[in-house]
């Protein structure tokens, strides 16, 4: 029961490691998750505790009544030691003392449970970068968006640029019909995939719905700058290149850069 409960107290610390202390937990599911991360690893503490204080309490009381068993096989030995000496019964048979209780290997495999908390803890994997986005499947094309959608776009600026998500600058480059991003500035942020196509390389960021084990992959086409270390975070300025006809279900948007500029990876790396 001890490895049981110091296993349940490793596993609550990491969840308030990664969640109450850090933001780590973005690497791993969405940020509305924290609260429940939080509650959890607490949950996991404050039993992992109670149990240990009960086994304390549990290993004394067994250790009091081990000396008082001792004791009264003592007595027992004694009054037995008596009567042969005067030649009498004993007033109580002397029996063996029983063996305790031998308990069964304490728990060694739930110990393998402690390879991921020993990751998270040690390591903390990062979060999905290049070689998943070219392992995961891309993101389907954006649903049709419907009358309400399009008249609550909200119009890009022709004099400043426009921050954009890889989600948002698809969604217009794939169905918009006013195609606002035609002679627009945009500025999208993720990190660096390389394409098979010479002159240009993808700007990518994973999509999740729940956690990592559900992304999908987001990326753009950029043309017209050299592309940076695969996996760099950047932050992209450019101009959309707008299609030519209907986009197939494999069309990939893409700009042309005027301004390709590293940045830290973001708090939150998954759109």
């Amino acid at each position: 029961m001890k490895s049981q409960s110091l296993l349940l107290l490793l596993l609550g610390g990491a969840l308030l490691k990664i969640s109450a202390f850090s933001t780590d937990f973005t690497n791993y599911v969405k940020p509305g998750f924290r609260p429940l991360l939080i509650a959890a690893g607490a949950v996991l503490v404050i039993l992992a505790v109670a149990t240990l204080i009960k086994e304390r309490r549990m290993s004394v009381l067994t250790a009091r009544q081990a000396r008082q068993a001792r004791l009264a096989h003592a007595r027992l030995a004694e009054d037995a030691h008596l009567a042969r000496l005067t030649g009498r019964e004993p007033a109580t048979p002397v029996q063996a003392c029983s063996p305790g209780h031998e308990h069964g290997k304490d728990g060694r495999v739930a110990w393998l449970l402690t390879a991921p908390v020993a990751a998270i803890l040690l390591i903390a994997p990062p979060a999905l970068g290049s070689y998943a986005a070219q392992q995961a499947q891309p993101a389907p094309p954006p649903p049709p968006p419907s009358v309400v959608d399009a008249q609550a776009v909200k119009p890009l600026n022709s004099y400043r640029v426009n921050v954009l998500s890889l989600a948002e600058f698809a969604d217009r480059a794939w169905y918009e019909p006013s195609r606002s991003l035609a002679g627009k500035t945009v500025r999208l942020t993720g990190f660096v995939l390389p394409s098979p196509d010479e002159g240009e390389w993808y700007i990518a960021r994973m999509r999740i719905s729940c956690c990592a084990a559900d992304a999908l992959t987001m990326k753009v086409i950029v043309r017209g700058a050299p592309a940076p270390a695969t996996d760099t975070w950047v932050r992209v300025t450019g101009t959309w290149i707008p299609r030519k006809g209907r986009p197939s279900d494999t069309y990939v948007p893409a700009v042309t850069a005027s301004d390709v500029h590293p940045v830290s990876p973001p708090v939150e790396p998954y759109e």
